[in-house]
């Protein structure tokens, strides 16, 4: 039974753009993850209810509306750093995802490698629900500027 759940959480958390094996949007231009998320997330859909001037990023929200996703974008429109906020009936689940797929480096923190480029995640415990940042490394950050 485990087997054929695992496939299914794979498949979530991929959609949720939080996998390793899967690709990041981390450095893509904003066209392009629009378009990504529209064929590859289609659990999501775009959400405007909520329109900030001063940031740059695009809302995404699945139909169970458990799951939140947005994405910050620099002023050149290239994903900088994407952001999963989630309620608490899916917290096992991705910390087994995040262990079993990405290297540990702290009580909530894990890493992994795409290219040349080192991504970290970290879950943030929240009152009422959780989030799983994804952001390049800060060395790596720092040295682009």
């Amino acid at each position: 039974m485990l087997k054929c759940l695992k496939p299914i959480l794979l498949f979530i958390l991929f959609a949720a753009g939080i996998v390793a094996k899967g690709q990041s949007l981390i450095g893509m231009p904003k066209d392009r993850v629009k378009a990504l998320v529209e064929t590859e997330h289609k659990e999501f859909r775009r959400d405007n209810s909520v329109t900030k001037q001063h940031f740059n990023y695009l809302k995404f929200v699945n139909g169970a509306k458990t799951r939140t996703w947005i994405l910050y974008f620099t002023d050149e429109d290239v994903c900088k750093t994407s952001k999963l906020v989630c309620d608490y009936s899916d917290f096992d689940e991705v910390v087994e995802e995040l262990s079993a797929s990405h290297e540990k480096v702290g009580d909530s923190q894990w890493e992994y490698h795409q290219g040349d480029q080192t991504l970290q995640v970290t879950l943030t415990k929240q009152e009422w629900y959780f989030t799983v940042r994804e952001t390049l490394k800060k060395e790596e950050e720092e040295s682009l500027k």
